[in-house]
């Protein structure tokens, strides 16, 4: 059943819902019409007395018979009904409207003049938050995708979008709350992502546009060329960058979002067993004070529409990173009933990265089947170099290592009829890591050596695995529920292989023996099912699942072969409702069942950094979580009005702890055997308002957590508790027509308790301070400037408190009749030297001091072509 739905002046319909109605009212098919206003329905007329019924924001619904006879299209005139928006536009100027699960911000209403790409803008928007790395949330539920007029370029990696996107292609950003791109699956699946959209404006599609950016200061240097093509048939984001001011290029082209959900099972990452030591990067200061880089990076990202309903997408990202890092570390622990144990390093270290990721996908998405395939290849190369003194003592390091991963993800999915739904998911993937870490002169002599010097030693950690995952599912709907059955088989080979070797005074190297020597196959076969039951109703759903597995594993340590078998269940029951209008309540209750792998169960030592070594002493380990979680979400446009509220509780049991062996120059951990149980409590919270009489947007978000556990260190367990509670306010307003203030303030506190029964209960306290104020001003068409000052302090118990101070300007002229500007940046301009950062865990406080950026003057000239 196909048709089109337009209005009465004869324009297209885009975006009307429209659905296929049994006699009684109860929906059978659901549709969207395109941007021509066409729909096509997969319907069996032989159903019974059915009708039509399309409804738009704006338009009176229409509800038409179905006709057996009637072999053409349907032509669905709708009727406007322009009071429907009335009451969604707020007399500030700053309209926010909501159509059906979409919130739409007009980017008018929002843009301030010096905002250069759609990111500037959306880290204001109220309802939405954006992290120092680009993360993305709204009202406290994380973004999975964003899209390029309803177009996935990127994936996961969508920072690269707001980071590209100049503000003025965009002419309306929308939030999709229950975001389900798949038509296929429309009725048959509980969507849970929330994604956002940009809406681009006509001139971007028409034009090519291309951006770069030039600049030099004292010791430094960015330069910058972009080509952005949002045309019919074919959508692009390409980039050369290089810069040498502290931009994390490789931040900018992390996974931030989803990048795949195939059914439920996920590509697999290496892992990584060795390092250079403690590597704490500062958490609470931008990047730029801190990183001396130089990156360069090139981005290829192409979608091209073969056909309506099939495109391809290619992804080429290059990096070549060099990054340095100087770092003082002070690190003790505290144990009650005994002598607290410290240590001191001092690190200078130089990290380079080499990396290719390629990434090509063909997607087929109609109403009556799905196609997806994608294949990726990812090839980093790290080399890191570095000197460390630790305790006074003189070390050097090296840390070659080298990755490789493709795979292909596939899914398929096939409408039978217009109640069941077939799908099939498919994913293969090799990947191997091969890491080397040397450390010289030779260190642990003790341990290593029978207390005889020696030169260096070299450890060497190598992995191959191999992973396949095949599944099916059959769809049905049987009036207000919807019933899924899926079986599967997923396979995994891992081999790790590892060797310490030492070379001794005649530049002889030699294996340090069968106790540092690793060559393990680890298995693990799974046959798995999924059933679930969603029942829908008018303002929600209630969701009942569980995915039992059946678990076969097979491993050989140097004494035995061991195998494994499990039955685990994983059961879920999630209830969703909307509460009035703009409300939403979800209760969830969860089980999870994880079982190790090869890295839980090695035998052997490795030497994980040149200060610690790693064994097992253990059965295979076992993790069960039982998670309960409540939320509460409310969002009303018309009073510019969003909050929301989380509760979760988790349950850990674990069958093994890990047990640590300090001194001050080395640390020893092996996991043992344990019945080990953690708690977790957590509660999210936060509002965020436009206040119309003031003309300010103002947010609070606020947390508390609470979680109990216990510790072994040296040969006793001490039990914990930590407490941590946040508040954040942040606050703008433009304080006449060309100026702005904004200002934000955060406060962090996290209490450690360690010990009790036997002994006295020690508490560790550590208070954060941090805030931010900015000063934006228009002082003509040409000439603006921002000023911001930010302050970083910490209060540990028993410790002095450390203040930073952060203060940068901006002055930027637009020339006359031109697409182009210069800026002058100014970045920490009291010359802050040094950044102190002190964390705490439980037992534990360390203290990091990190070497900043001098004081840095950059002109750069910015212009389009």
């Amino acid at each position: 059943m196909q048709g089109f739905a337009k209005d009465s002046s004869g324009q297209p319909v885009a975006g009307a819902a429209v659905s296929v109605i049994a006699e009684n009212g109860a929906g059978l098919v659901f549709g969207v019409s395109d941007a021509k206003g066409f729909f096509d329905c997969k319907f069996e007329s032989s159903q019974g007395k059915a009708s039509i019924k399309v409804a738009a924001l704006g338009y009176f619904p229409v509800t038409v018979p179905i006709k057996p006879a009637t072999t053409g299209a349907y032509q669905i005139t709708l009727r406007q009904r322009p009071t429907e928006l009335a009451a969604v536009t707020v007399k500030s100027g700053k309209k926010v409207s909501l159509a059906s699960d979409t919130l739409k911000y007009p980017v008018s209403a929002f843009k301030d003049k010096n905002d250069r790409v759609i990111g500037d803008l959306i880290r204001r928007l109220p309802g939405i938050q954006m992290d120092d790395k680009g993360a993305i949330s709204y009202n406290g539920k994380p973004i999975t995708h964003v899209y390029i007029d309803g177009n996935n370029i990127l994936d996961g990696r969508y920072r690269i979008a707001t980071e590209h996107v100049p503000v003025d292609a965009v002419t309306q950003i929308q939030v999709i709350e229950r975001d389900q791109p798949i038509k296929a699956l429309n009725g048959f699946v509980v969507a849970n992502n929330t994604s956002l959209n940009l809406q681009l404006t006509e001139s971007a599609k028409a034009t090519i546009v291309n951006n770069a950016i030039a600049g030099a200061g004292n010791e430094s240097y960015v330069g910058e060329l972009s080509n952005l093509i949002f045309k019919k048939k074919v959508l692009s984001i390409n980039a050369l960058k290089a810069n040498n001011t502290g931009k994390n290029l490789l931040a900018e082209n992390e996974e931030l979002g989803v990048s795949f959900d195939n059914n439920g099972a996920a590509l697999k990452k290496s892992q990584s067993y060795l390092s250079m030591g403690s590597e704490t990067a500062p958490a609470l200061i931008d990047e730029k004070y801190y990183l001396k880089n130089n990156d360069n990076s090139i981005n290829a990202h192409a979608l091209f529409k073969l056909k309506q309903d099939l495109s391809l997408r290619v992804n080429i990202t290059g990096l070549a990173l060099k990054r340095k890092y100087g770092t003082d570390i002070s690190t003790s622990y505290f144990f009650p009933g005994a002598d607290t144990i410290s240590y001191d390093e001092k690190q200078d270290n130089t990290y380079q990265l080499q990396q290719w990721q390629i990434g090509a996908q063909l997607e087929k998405n109609s109403q009556g089947s799905y196609l997806k395939s994608a294949t990726k290849l990812n090839i980093p190369q790290w080399d890191r170099t570095g000197a460390t003194i630790q305790n006074g003592r003189q070390l050097k390091q090296q840390q070659p290592t080298g990755n490789i991963s493709l795979s292909n993800e596939t899914t398929i999915i096939k409408a039978l009829g217009i109640r069941h739904i077939f799908q099939y998911a498919s994913i293969l993937q090799y990947y191997t890591s091969n890491e080397n870490l040397i450390v010289w002169p030779g260190v642990h002599k003790e341990i290593i050596n029978d207390s005889a010097d020696y030169i260096k030693l070299h450890q060497q950690a190598g992995t191959a695995n191999t992973y396949i995952d095949q599944s099916a599912t059959f769809k049905t709907k049987l009036r207000h529920w919807v019933f899924s059955f899926s079986t599967g088989l997923s396979y995994h080979r891992n081999r790790l292989q590892t060797t310490l070797y030492k070379t001794d005074s005649t530049s002889t190297e030699t294996a340090a023996g069968a106790l540092f020597k690793n060559d393990i196959t680890f298995n693990t076969l799974m046959v798995y099912g999924k059933l679930a039951a969603i029942y829908s109703f008018k303002s929600g759903a209630f969701t009942l699942e569980t995915t039992p597995g059946y678990y076969q594993i097979d491993y050989t340590l140097p004494a035995n072969t061991i195998e494994k078998k499990y039955f685990l269940l994983n059961p879920m029951a999630q209830f969703k409702t909307k509460t009035g209008r703009y409300g939403e309540v979800t209760v969830r209750y969860a089980q999870q069942a994880i079982l190790g792998q090869v890295n839980d169960i090695y035998t052997g030592s490795i030497l994980e950094n040149y200060r610690s070594f790693n064994a097992n002493a253990m059965p295979l380990p076992q993790t069960a979580i039982n998670s309960y979680s409540f939320s509460y979400q409310y969002r009303q446009p018309l009073k510019i009005l969003f909050c929301y509220a989380n509760l979760s509780y988790n349950n850990t049991r674990q069958n093994y702890i890990k047990a640590y062996t300090l001194d001050s120059g080395i640390t020893r951990s092996i996991a043992m055997d344990f019945n080990n149980i953690a708690n977790g409590y957590t509660l999210n919270s936060g509002v965020s308002k436009y206040i119309f009489g003031m003309a300010t947007t103002v947010s609070v978000n606020g947390s508390a957590g609470w979680q109990k556990g216990n510790n072994y260190y040296n040969n006793a367990i001490w039990a914990y508790n930590a407490y941590n509670a946040s508040l954040s306010l942040s606050a703008e307003k433009k304080l006449f027509q060309k100026a702005t203030f904004s200002v934000t303030g955060e406060k962090r506190l996290f209490i450690n308790e360690q010990g009790g029964g036997h002994y006295t209960r020690e508490q560790t306290r550590t208070s954060l301070t941090r805030m931010n104020a900015k000063w934006r001003h228009q002082l003509n068409d040409r000439f603006s400037y921002n000023t911001s000052y930010q302050l970083v302090a910490y209060h540990q118990s028993g410790w002095r408190p450390v203040n930073s101070h952060f203060l940068d300007a901006e002055i930027r002229y637009d020339l006359p009749k031109q697409k182009s500007y210069f800026e002058f940046h100014c970045t920490n301009l009291l010359n802050q030297q040094l950044y102190t950062q002190i964390s705490t865990t439980a037992g534990l406080v360390s203290t990091t001091a990190v070497p900043l950026r001098e004081r840095t003057l950059l002109l750069q000239y910015v212009f389009t072509f």
